[in-house]
């Protein structure tokens, strides 16, 4: 299945194009590559699909109903917060019900909601919609999958308190792909995530990638790294797209 169609796209900076007219298939399930040389547009061509800019000819057709999380070169981390509360601000849409089900149950102890029948049954109608959507959220163990998801991506319980400023380009780097695993879209658009990882987190990156279930659009400069995860490679070059089934190598 198709999850994101390129169709004949065109992206330029300020009047040259960067790529024109260029079309690609993103198919569910696939470990895409995407290579070519320092300035090409592979960050402007994840940006587009993730729906960051737009573009001047053509469609950009994603699949209904099907999420997509974009890992940028330099993750967007939250000053004063720490790597814990980062992590757990994965998923607003959950943070947003929460909030919601907090207001519900405190508006039921009040004695102008609990004392009127009519307004009790609304509101113990809003709560059963809420928690539904909690339900369809993940909200059950929520908390659970975000500590399991940073400790295995090698953060220790010390690590979790540590403030975002505090962190290494590497840890940064973790920090924002765990948000993207708590979530788990079902295209994943990652954009150099090997940058700054040492060998232990270049193990996690791969084994991360090799089971993730959905597709996943990796640009990056390690050759070894795209031998070992990608199912086939897409080279950007001159605005062209050209690809090829296999790995790198």
């Amino acid at each position: 299945m198709i999850v994101v169609n390129l169709d004949r796209v065109t992206v330029r900076y300020i009047i040259e194009p960067i790529f024109e007219g260029l079309s690609w298939e993103i198919h569910e399930g696939r470990v895409v590559g995407l290579v070519g040389p320092n300035g090409c547009g592979k960050s402007t061509l994840l940006r587009l699909i993730a729906g960051e800019i737009g573009s001047e000819t053509g469609f950009v057709v994603r699949a209904k109903e099907r999420t997509i999380g974009f890992l940028h070169q330099e993750p967007g981390l939250t000053p004063g917060r720490s790597v814990w509360q980062e992590a757990l601000a994965a998923s607003p849409e959950l943070a947003r019900v929460e909030a919601e089900l907090a207001e519900v149950e405190a508006r039921m102890g009040q004695p102008a909601v609990y004392g009127d029948e009519t307004a009790l049954a609304r509101a113990l109608e809003r709560q059963s919609r809420l928690l539904d959507e909690f339900e369809r959220l993940g909200g059950p163990g929520y908390e659970g999958r975000v500590r399991s998801t940073l400790i295995g991506l090698g953060f220790s319980e010390a690590d979790l308190h540590l403030p975002v400023e505090a962190l290494s380009g590497g840890q940064r780097k973790l920090v924002g792909l765990a948000r993207l695993l708590i979530t788990k879209p079902d295209v994943l658009l990652l954009d150099e995530p090997d940058n700054h990882l040492d060998l232990r987190g270049k193990a996690f990156l791969e084994q991360i990638i090799a089971d993730y279930p959905g597709a996943v659009v990796i640009v990056s400069h390690d050759r070894y790294l795209l031998d070992q995860v990608v199912d086939e490679i897409a080279e950007l070059e001159d605005g062209r797209l050209t690809c090829y089934p296999g790995t790198y190598s």
